[in-house]
């Protein structure tokens, strides 16, 4: 038995299948969750390394979520909160949690039996690490794939599992490979400019060392964890081993829409490259530190309705002279041009028709 999981049976976790528990505190943020939270809790309950606690953060549901999380059998610690926002209900938890270390999963996701187990063991083996990010395994229901994919096909292909809703975990548990491999990668400050390195929560950090980084930025839309990653990792590299042990759902109730990310994400961009904490404004202005993900965001945006507001377009066109500097300003112009064309060319259509029904 490794040193953290004595130390969590120390602590009087309750054992799992391992007859171990972790000295983490696991935290579970609740809005309108009622369609998913069982299933949530179920994976934590079925952990094979049990965690010394779990608490739900319930901010301001009006939906049934908290009367299942009460009915539910794992053992929870519940704190009800007004609904102030899921960047606040994680800082709760945080501020509330009691063990050395924390990790966070979002109410409609899940984790794979052996999660913590594998992580716990790991870090048990490198002692020296203060926070380890995981991969992901994605995945939709066979009920919503379609629906996903009207909306958005890249958002419909996201998935390389697609299940039944009412077996959702169980089938996941029996088909995902979660095998993984050796390979590690470590995140500095600079790195993390390029983008997040997970689609969601994927990590466990000393609770410690989130609390230094300043918690999850509430002004920072389906991305506060992202800005908190970010200051954490100016404290200490942030590790990511291949473990895709956390089962990301894609579905249409999801607030990550590539569209309503696009503006937030830029301008938060551009705000930790030239707000002078990260880097003196000239570095901040040097080609190189976008990643795939800001390509994807301006090119998402400039193709979406809210592109037709005129201000809209203007905050497009600053952002993308901040991040770019000016290399993307082409793009711009073509997306004015296709608008412009949209608008224009069934009228010219209609002009034809109508002289040629006259001739």
């Amino acid at each position: 038995m490794s040193e953290i999981q004595e130390k969590g049976r120390a602590m009087g976790g309750r054992a799992g299948a391992t007859g171990a528990a972790a000295p983490v505190t696991v935290i579970v943020p609740l809005f309108q969750g009622a369609r998913f939270i069982a299933e949530t809790l179920t994976s934590i309950q079925r952990q094979t390394l049990t965690p010394a606690e779990v608490i739900v953060v319930d901010d301001g549901s009006g939906d049934d979520g908290l009367a299942i999380v009460r009915n539910h059998p794992l053992r929870t610690r519940i704190i009800a909160q007004d609904h102030l926002g899921v960047a606040v209900a994680r800082n709760r938890g945080l501020a509330e949690s009691s063990t050395r270390w924390v990790t966070f999963i979002d109410q409609d996701d899940l984790w794979l039996p052996d999660r913590l187990e594998r992580l716990f063991a790991w870090l048990g083996q490198h002692p020296e690490e203060r926070i380890v990010a995981t991969t992901e395994t994605a995945f939709s229901t066979t009920e919503e794939v379609d629906s996903l994919t009207a909306i958005d096909p890249l958002i419909g292909g996201w998935a390389s599992h697609l299940v039944p809703e009412a077996t959702a975990y169980d089938d996941l548990c029996s088909t995902v490979d979660s095998t993984g491999s050796a390979a590690l990668e470590r995140h500095d400050a600079l790195a993390m400019l390029r983008g997040p390195i997970s689609k969601t929560t994927s990590f466990v950090a000393e609770a410690q060392l989130l609390r230094c980084a300043g918690g999850f930025a509430p002004h920072a839309l389906a991305m506060d964890d992202y800005w908190l990653l970010v200051n954490a990792a100016r404290l200490c590299p942030i590790a990511q081993v291949d473990q895709p042990t956390l089962l990301y759902r894609v579905h249409l109730g999801a607030t990550s829409r590539s569209t309503r990310l696009a503006l937030p994400f830029l301008s938060s961009a551009v705000a930790l490259r030239l707000g002078g904490g990260l880097m003196t404004r000239a570095e901040g202005l040097r080609p190189g530190t976008t990643g795939p993900l800001h390509d994807h965001l301006l090119d998402e945006l400039l193709r979406s309705d809210e592109c037709a507001d005129a201000s809209v377009r203007r905050a497009a066109g600053h952002l993308a002279g901040l991040l770019w500097h000016g290399s993307k300003t082409g793009d711009l112009a073509k997306a004015e041009v296709r608008r412009w064309a949209g608008w224009l060319v069934p009228i010219v259509r209609r002009w034809r028709h109508r002289t040629q029904d006259h001739r």
